[in-house]
């Protein structure tokens, strides 16, 4: 539909300004309505839609599918919210493929993370954020990465607790040596992290992440609270203070009857004082705990420098003894000891 400008003046007697604005914004509606019709005539039920999204999905035709899920979320295309929800998370994990065939013309994820950061616009399952995880690991980004691990995880057991043993959902869960390596980079990342970003959880439900539990036999011996001190001292960090308020809104929620806080120093300075300040330590936090609230009990241990902490993949700091002095001095949380 055509609609004339202010200044065109149709044959026969001229049109008054006011008149013919008039006519324009009149006209303008009546464009948007006609737009209207006709999307609604173009726009097709939810079963086309989704029979030309699985062809583009078996063809990693990623602008096709994208195109697709736009065209579901038109109301007349009558696409229910759970099978909306499904879609976004098949298009994202279609960037995810798409920036694993990107990685292989070009192997710096660098050039094709902006692929998994789009993703995120239409959801975010385990997958999209493990991956992220682990680009944000290798290049050494640790508050990202904690942050993106412990999402992937509390991803990874809500996906567990939903699907039926043996399913194709179920194999395709990491198995527990996986598991057990993304929980250990997740540890590294965590305690390297400049800040604490814990997954989000309502007061008593199972938070996950870095306080998982176990996972399908691996089972979390010992957690390593991120806890940090001022250098020399007992005293929090502002990460620390951070670190030691999630540990008892945690501890809180769960209700545990007796905890074991075991302090840990890395091995600059004499093995006797170490032992003293993990100690020290250990229980400054236990007193934090005790001091907020927690109505358990609570053991504490110092090991000193004894106990060094074990990454995934020791090489990985062996010229970077900041990095590996950091990791051993950390707070270990075992609940319900023997």
């Amino acid at each position: 539909m055509f609609c004339p400008s202010l200044d065109f003046v149709p044959t026969g007697r001229p049109v008054g300004a006011r008149r013919m604005g008039r006519f324009a914004r009149l006209c303008a509606a009546l464009v948007l309505v006609s737009a209207a019709a006709t999307n609604a005539v173009q726009a097709r039920p939810c079963a086309e839609v989704d029979s030309d999204a699985r062809a583009a999905q078996a063809t990693h035709d990623l602008t096709a599918l994208i195109r697709f899920y736009h065209e579901a979320h038109d109301p007349v295309s009558g696409c229910d919210p759970a099978f909306l929800a499904d879609f976004g998370r098949d298009v994202a994990l279609a960037h995810v493929d798409a920036f694993a065939s990107a990685l292989a013309e070009d192997p710096d994820p660098e050039h094709h993370k902006y692929l998994l950061e789009e993703a995120r616009s239409y959801g975010e399952p385990w997958q999209l954020l493990l991956t992220l995880a682990e680009v944000e690991y290798e290049g050494s980004n640790h508050d990202l990465a904690a942050a993106y691990y412990q999402q992937a995880i509390r991803q990874i057991e809500t996906a567990t607790r939903g699907v039926n043993t043996g399913s194709a959902a179920d194999q395709n869960l990491p198995s527990p040596e996986d598991f057990e390596m993304i929980y250990g980079r997740m540890a590294e990342s965590a305690l390297l992290a400049n800040t604490f970003s814990p997954p989000a959880a309502s007061r008593g439900e199972d938070v996950g992440g870095l306080f998982t539990e176990s996972y399908r036999g691996y089972v979390v011996q010992a957690v390593p609270v991120p806890v940090q001190f001022q250098f020399d001292s007992t005293r929090f960090t502002a990460k620390g203070a951070q670190v030691a308020q999630y540990l008892l809104e945690y501890l809180l929620g769960q209700n545990l009857p007796l905890i074991r806080l075991v302090g840990h120093t890395d091995p600059v300075g004499p093995a006797d004082y170490n032992y003293g300040l993990s100690l020290r330590r250990a229980q400054a936090v236990a007193d934090y705990l005790l001091q907020g609230g927690y109505a358990g009990a609570i053991e504490v241990e110092g090991h000193g420098e004894t106990e060094p902490f074990q990454p995934v993949d020791p090489a990985r700091f062996a010229n970077d003894l900041d990095a590996k002095h950091q990791l051993d001095r950390r707070v270990e949380l075992v609940r319900n000891p023997n």
